[in-house]
């Protein structure tokens, strides 16, 4: 069995509670947020204190310790903050009721259910409490618990993960934050913000205001998400930036509203959410496909290409991707009857979208911050990723084209999909405009050599001919310079960026 260093074992148990330390700088700033919203007679609440970061920048903002509140399930911590002559309460927040605050601030757990031991316990308790949004991850719960803590025209403020943007299973989460509360702030903090606590998560924080909960004043939310300016912050390289961001949108909180399953972004310009908005085509409207094989074990089913030799009997398996845009020859190689293997095992070997085995088409990574897609010959199967296929050889090369281009991949990464996982239904949802014949007929030539030369030249540099691409597809959309500017380098600088 293999030794698990110290360091391993530290960053399981911290991923095994979702709790990172906030760095003192990041919870300072966050105290600056709220400070302007606090009276003598404001309480405030911490509602997963951990170790006491928020409470310390708030004390020394000068506010005093016996307006604040703090909780936490580790009765250890709950005895130091005595000291600090704070209300300290060792409860559970979640499960457990308390008195309306004016304001809330913090950094709850970020855990998913699948990974949270506490979730699946509790799971009934909070599908009674939490149901209505989804039970996907903790961080998601505390905001709605403080959220229902508030008192009319409260004030929120956490550091959470910014996987709630755009997933589709936060949309019911989201559509909660846009009926209950006005953005009054959300900024993408900088990525490697938690990597002193051995974690590589990206967030943003979020400053909230409680809308009234009145039905005269429901009656009003459109009207005043029209009036209403979000402050929109992108990505910070560091904390030096919180106090003179280099990059700031004022938007109307209606333009979330208009966005598919009420997606939200952050540093997009206005063209390309109206793009987005209203598009004349998506992606998915030309194409057909999605996911293929999945063995249940990989180990059993596939084989290397030097271990079938050549074998009729096995034909390539193009899995997950390899982030190698236009073309790659395949390492892994299953059984050509698949069919066998699926009767013989069907609980695990899974067939789907069989009407597609052995077409040629575009096959996708599938993982990973940066997103391509490759063209795969004809006489192969494939696994889980999205793959796409087409009526005929012209729309294969174009879509190929078109899906390796700089603007897919800042659509796909910065406003469609916000996470390392790519899926078919994520890239259907493209804004799609149709080309004219001469840029379809010379993206199409630009692409089939990109293609052949790759098939005999594994190294083959293309890098000007996928220039030439983008600039047809920049021109198409039209484009302009200082957005395509913001799109060149954020692709360039992708994992800072995103």
């Amino acid at each position: 069995m293999p030794r698990i260093s110290k360091q391993s074992r530290k960053f399981s148990l911290k991923r095994q509670k979702g709790v990172y330390k906030t760095p003192y700088a990041t919870a300072c700033h966050m105290a600056e947020l709220v400070h302007p919203f606090i009276t003598e007679k404001s309480k405030i609440l911490d509602p997963s204190v951990g170790d006491a970061v928020f409470i310390q920048a708030l004390i020394d903002r000068g506010v005093n310790p016996s307006q604040i509140t703090a909780h936490d399930i580790d009765v250890e911590k709950i005895q130091k903050l005595h000291l600090m002559g704070v209300h300290a309460k060792c409860t559970d927040t979640l499960l457990n009721d308390y008195p309306l605050k004016d304001i809330i601030l913090g950094n709850p757990p970020y855990k998913s259910r699948r990974e949270s031991y506490y979730m699946k316990k509790h799971r009934k308790e909070l599908e009674k409490k939490y149901g209505f949004i989804g039970l996907y991850n903790l961080y998601s719960l505390f905001v709605v618990n403080a959220i229902q803590h508030l008192k009319n025209r409260g004030i929120l403020c956490f550091i959470i993960q910014d996987t709630f943007f755009t997933n589709r299973y936060y949309y019911r989460f989201r559509e909660f934050l846009l009926n209950s509360c006005k953005i009054v702030e959300i900024k993408l903090a900088p990525w490697r913000l938690f990597h002193r606590s051995d974690a590589d998560v990206r967030t943003a924080i979020i400053l909230l205001e409680k809308k009234h909960t009145s039905s005269f004043w429901e009656s009003k939310q459109l009207i005043e998400d029209r009036k209403h300016q979000m402050r929109l912050i992108d990505r910070l390289s560091n904390e030096k930036e919180y106090k003179n961001p280099p990059k700031i949108q004022l938007v109307p909180q209606i333009e979330y509203r208009k966005m598919p399953d009420l997606k939200f972004f952050v540093g997009v310009p206005k063209s390309i959410i109206r793009l987005i908005q209203n598009p004349p085509a998506r992606f998915g409207d030309i194409t057909k496909g999605g996911t293929g094989i999945s063995t249940g074990n990989d180990g059993k089913y596939l084989r290397l290409a030097e271990e079938v030799q050549n074998d009729s009997a096995w034909v390539g398996f193009y899995k997950s991707g390899q982030r190698t845009p236009y073309f790659y020859k395949t390492p892994f190689f299953i059984e050509k009857d698949y069919q066998k293997n699926a009767k013989n095992d069907p609980k695990n070997f899974l067939v789907r979208n069989e009407q597609f085995y052995f077409r040629e088409g575009i096959t996708c990574s599938s993982v990973g911050r940066k997103f391509s897609a490759a063209y795969m010959p004809p006489g192969n199967l494939f696994g889980v990723n999205a793959n796409f296929f087409f009526d005929n050889d012209e729309d294969i090369f174009y879509s190929l084209g078109f899906l390796n281009s700089k603007l897919v991949q800042y659509l796909t990464r910065k406003v469609i999909h916000r996470s390392n996982i790519i899926a078919t239904s994520f890239l259907k949802e493209i804004p799609f405009i149709y080309p004219s014949m001469d840029q379809k007929t010379e993206i199409v030539t630009i692409v089939k050599e990109i293609v052949l030369y790759l098939m005999k030249h594994q190294n083959y540099d293309f890098s000007s001919k996928a220039e030439k691409v983008d600039e047809i597809i920049f021109d198409l959309y039209k484009i302009s310079d200082k957005i395509k500017d913001e799109i060149l380098d954020f692709c360039s600088n992708i994992m800072d960026f995103s």
